[in-house]
């Protein structure tokens, strides 16, 4: 783990530096390999799809404008995420984000072709997503930022602490209460959907 961590910083210490020198390939490397990243995770924090790509459009602004001060203490992934996750925040606070998660959940692999699915199915996955939109929604942002970070985009504990610049025992308890109030949110969905159903029948 250690090891691939240096090496992965190591790389990126090569081709950032090819960057601040005003390489255009390097750059656009950099910029396809990341966007994906932003897109999804500011979809995942509760913007709508226009909203990500001018999220996505200011991250990619302040990281060529911030390269020369970016000191490396970190990897450049983390140093992406707290950029991310500062810029959904700004345009929260300025009232434009809509809750829009469950449209862009499945931009996991563009690689392949997702296989066939059955109408039934299609239901289904729609049916879940809408859930998980709107229950994520409902999360303090806190705890929902801790919840995204190592539920969806799966990241460690310890990354999450540096991303989020806070201890990794409040990243811990963070994470344990959004658990709670994920699954509080979750029955107490399901129960409004069983007491809809009832009153159809």
């Amino acid at each position: 783990m250690i090891a691939a961590v240096r090496e992965e910083a190591a790389s990126e210490t090569d081709w950032l530096a090819r960057c601040r020198a005003g390489d255009a390939v390097a750059w656009r490397r950099l910029y396809d390999e990341h966007f994906p990243l932003v897109f999804r995770l500011s979809i995942r924090m509760g913007a709508s799809e226009r909203e990500a790509a001018d999220v996505a459009q200011e991250v990619f602004l302040r990281v060529w404008r911030g390269l020369g001060s970016f000191r490396g203490d970190s990897l450049f992934r983390t140093w992406l995420y707290r950029i991310t996750l500062n810029e959904v925040s700004r345009v929260a606070r300025e009232g434009a984000v809509r809750r829009a998660f469950g449209a862009l959940l499945a931009l996991g692999s563009r690689e392949e072709a997702p296989p066939a699915r059955s109408p039934d199915r299609l239901v289904e996955q729609a049916e879940a997503f809408a859930e998980l939109e709107a229950i994520l929604a409902r999360m303090k942002p806190k705890q929902r930022t801790v919840f995204v970070l190592f539920e969806v985009e799966e990241l460690p504990l310890e990354r999450i602490a540096e991303v989020l610049e806070c201890p990794l025992e409040t990243v811990r308890s963070r994470l344990r209460h959004a658990r709670a109030e994920f699954e509080r949110l979750r029955r107490q969905q399901g129960l409004v959907r069983a007491h809809l159903q009832g009153e159809t029948r």
